[in-house]
């Protein structure tokens, strides 16, 4: 059995955007392939009535929930297919998403991420590990292996980079079906400062041997993934490997890295998704042939049709969130704002460098107006903020906002151009649900609260007469 989170579902996009050759949009052959054994699911989701909810994790298919889900309880040789009820979620993805927290969306005002709002992906479990004694070996392919501590490391040329991570599977339970694994909306991502070491002096120095095609990197996390026990190990191709963003960081923010972010050490790719960045750094290892593991050649793949080898996730595609404005109801985290002039405002990031526009609409997508830039560092992978003030008027409204990256790619308005069996890179543009009413931000006026109701049939609260004269001179 399973457990059903609140529906919440949206209108239909307005519009979309272009794909690439290889990311196909929702009329690939492979998806209509899966989609046929679910037609009459689909067609009653998309005559019953919709309900209106916090529109950023909610998608315009969905079908109303069944009773169970098909996620086995239990250890399988192959990840489930994707679901149809793509509002019921099983007990074990529940799991995971309470052990691999997102970022907390109000934070997007700031430059940096504290440490501990960033998102969290642990694959296996979080090995112990000190810095007294630890060094990561490097050997394979190069004409003089060699062991370095930590010690040595911070020995060598320091860097500081601010990089926005964003985890692979980002925007993965806004499609339909919703493929199987941490259920992501649109909180997977995150923004540090690291400090370490460039890694490219380092391959140098080891001597990079003429048939060197790959560069393996190894982590101290094992488990058993795909009926499959490994250490979670990924790649790049030398040309990725050698370029100079990439780095072996060892601090956060200023201080060393947390347990759960790779301490004592990790290598931080910033131009790729998160997967990339190997945790607990044990090994580099120099291939002569492409590497071939559970976590590089059988998931964070594009894949459109079970069994292909599909195409390779690398590069972070062009992203964008909006800053939640006003105040969440507790459960639907649905937004209420008062009538007034507000400041809009958010972040937006790429793979591909900096960005060079974003546009913003309050009317679900049908008309848009171009935001305010706000860099906040010179680093190349940091994100951006924007910002637009709007005149918000009483009454229901969606929130949108797209970028576009100085490659030219623009974020698509529908999630589904970007549909693949793994939920992989999906970018289409955030919702966010706003409700603008009279009085709200009034119950902050006096301490004790002055709670009064905001939403019809809610059952209103005595106000303590006694008033906390001393919290008043604070505001």
């Amino acid at each position: 059995m399973s457990m059903s989170l609140p529906a919440s579902d949206s209108a239909p996009p307005r519009a979309s955007a272009r794909t690439s050759p290889n990311e196909p949009g929702p009329a690939t052959p492979g998806r209509r392939q899966f989609l046929a054994t679910s037609a009459a699911a689909t067609a009653a989701a998309l005559t019953a009535p919709r309900a209106a909810g916090q529109l950023t994790t909610g998608n315009p298919l969905q079908v109303k929930p069944a009773n169970c889900t098909t996620v086995p309880d239990t250890p399988t040789p192959a990840r489930p297919d994707p679901q149809n009820a793509s509002r019921v979620f099983s007990a074990a993805e529940t799991v995971l998403a309470f052990r691999n927290h997102g970022m907390q969306a109000e934070f997007l005002r700031e430059p940096l991420t504290p440490l501990g709002g960033h998102y969290l992906l642990i694959h296996f479990d979080v090995p112990h590990l000190e810095a007294k004694g630890y060094s990561v070996a490097i050997d394979g392919r190069v004409r003089n292996p060699t062991r370095l501590s930590l010690d040595d490391l911070k020995q060598r040329p320091t860097i500081k980079q601010v990089v926005t991570l964003e985890c692979a599977g980002t925007g993965r339970s806004t499609l339909h079906p919703r493929a199987v694994y941490v259920p992501w909306f649109k909180e997977a991502m995150g923004q540090y400062q690291w400090t370490g070491t460039p890694l490219r002096p380092i391959l140098e120095q080891a001597g990079l041997l003429d048939d060197a095609v790959e560069v393996l990197f190894t982590g101290w996390d094992t488990g058993i993934d795909l009926g499959v026990e490994h250490a979670f190990e990924r790649s790049l191709p030398i040309k990725e490997a050698l370029r100079d963003e990439v780095m072996l960081a060892w601090e956060h923010n200023g201080v060393p890295l947390l347990p759960q972010h790779g301490f004592p050490l990790r290598l931080v790719v910033p131009a790729w998704y998160g997967m990339a960045s190997v945790k607990w750094l044990r090994a580099i290892t120099v291939l002569n042939e492409p590497f071939r593991g559970v976590e590089q050649s059988k998931v964070y793949r594009y894949q459109q049709v079970k069994g292909e080898p599909g195409e390779p996730v690398t590069f972070k595609r062009v992203h964008s969130l909006i800053t939640p404005p006003g105040m969440p109801d507790l459960i639907t985290r649905q937004r209420f704002l008062a009538p007034g002039r507000v400041t809009l405002q958010g972040v937006a990031w790429s793979g591909a460098g900096r960005i060079t526009r974003v546009e913003v609409s309050t009317d679900d997508a049908a008309t848009w107006r171009e935001a305010t830039l706000v860099p906040v560092s010179e680093d190349r992978f940091a994100w951006t903020q924007w910002r637009i003030d709007w005149d918000a008027g009483p009454g229901e409204h969606i929130l949108a906002c797209r970028a576009t990256d100085e490659a030219g790619d623009v974020q698509p308005v529908n999630p589904e151009n970007r549909w693949n069996r793994q939920g992989m890179g999906v970018n289409g543009v955030q919702r966010v649900h706003v409700t603008v009413q009279g009085g709200i931000g009034a119950s902050q006026s006096r301490v004790p609260s002055a709670a009064h109701v905001v939403v019809p049939g809610a059952e209103p609260v005595t106000v303590p007469g006694t008033v906390n004269t001393l919290a008043a001179q604070q505001s």
